[in-house]
C-alpha cells in the first residue's frame, strides 16, 4: 500500500487571490514531478469564499524544505495549513473524509488549473449572491472639516467616487471597503469600491510640488442605507 506525506491549505477569500493560487499551483505542479507529487486536489464550498487544496506527495520521496516552501506560499495566501502526518490515523483519515464530503465542488488528478480555479470562483460568486468580489482591505478616510467635506462631495463623492491620498496605492481594480468617517457626527459610511486610477508619489513629484500620491477610487456599492446617510447629511449642512 502506498504511502503519502499529506499537507492541507485552507484559503479563505479566494476570489482576491486568483492569480496568486494558480502561481502557487503551476509552480507546484512543475516543481515536482508526478513520482514526488502524487495528486492536487481541490474543495470548494459554495456557501463561502474558501478553497481546500490537498496535496499528496509520495512519502519517501518527501524532503523537509518542501514544507518550508509550502508554509511560505500559505502565509503568502493568508490560509491555514495543516501538516496532516502530524496527526494520528484516525483523526487524518476523519479530516480527509470531511473534505469531499462536505464541498460542494471538487478537482481531482490531472485537471487544468486556472480553468478550476475560473469554476470555483465563478460558481462560489454566484451562490453567494455577491454581486462583487469580496475586497480584502479597509481604508478609513477622515474629513478634517466640514468645509472639507462639502468641497469633495461637491468634486467627487456626488459622482459615485473620491480620491484618497496615500503613499502606497493598490493596483488599479483592487476591490476595497472604503470607510468615511463624517465631520462631528458618529456616523460612519461603508462604502465597496474599486481602484480606477492610480496617481504615485513618483508621478507627483514629476507634475508639480501641489499634486499628492493616491489612487481615485469609483463607489460599487454602499453597506445597508449609507448612500442615503451620506446624502442626509450632505443636505443638513447646507
Amino acid at each position: 500500500m502506498d504511502k503519502y506525506f499529506e499537507i492541507t491549505l485552507i484559503v479563505p477569500y479566494v476570489s482576491q487571490k486568483s492569480e496568486m493560487l494558480v502561481a502557487f499551483l503551476l509552480n507546484t505542479r512543475k516543481e515536482y514531478p508526478p513520482s514526488v507529487l502524487k495528486e492536487i486536489n481541490l474543495y470548494s464550498w459554495s456557501s463561502s469564499d474558501t478553497m481546500g487544496i490537498s496535496l499528496s506527495f509520495d512519502f519517501s520521496s518527501f524532503l523537509p524544505h518542501y514544507l518550508d516552501k509550502i508554509s511560505s506560499w500559505s502565509e503568502k495566501l493568508e490560509a491555514k495549513m495543516y501538516n496532516l502526518m502530524m496527526m494520528g490515523e484516525k483523526e487524518r483519515e476523519a479530516f480527509k473524509s470531511k473534505l469531499p464530503l462536505t464541498s460542494d465542488v471538487k478537482f481531482a488528478g490531472d485537471f487544468d488549473i486556472p480553468a478550476a480555479l475560473k469554476s470555483i470562483l465563478t460558481r462560489t460568486n454566484a451562490t453567494t449572491g455577491r454581486k462583487f468580489p469580496r475586497y480584502t482591505i479597509s481604508i478609513k478616510v477622515t474629513f478634517k472639516s466640514k468645509e472639507q467635506f462639502i468641497e469633495d462631495y461637491a468634486k467627487d463623492i456626488s459622482k459615485g467616487g473620491i480620491f484618497v491620498a496615500t503613499d502606497n496605492p493598490l493596483p488599479l481594480e483592487s476591490k476595497i471597503e472604503l470607510v468615511l468617517s463624517l465631520p462631528d457626527s458618529k456616523n460612519e459610511v461603508k462604502i465597496i469600491c474599486e481602484v480606477v486610477h492610480v496617481f504615485s508619489s513618483d508621478q507627483a513629484k514629476l507634475l508639480d510640488n501641489k499634486r499628492v500620491a493616491g489612487m481615485g477610487v469609483q463607489f460599487l456599492e454602499f453597506e445597508g442605507d449609507g448612500q442615503k446617510v451620506l446624502e442626509a447629511y450632505f443636505k443638513s449642512l447646507n
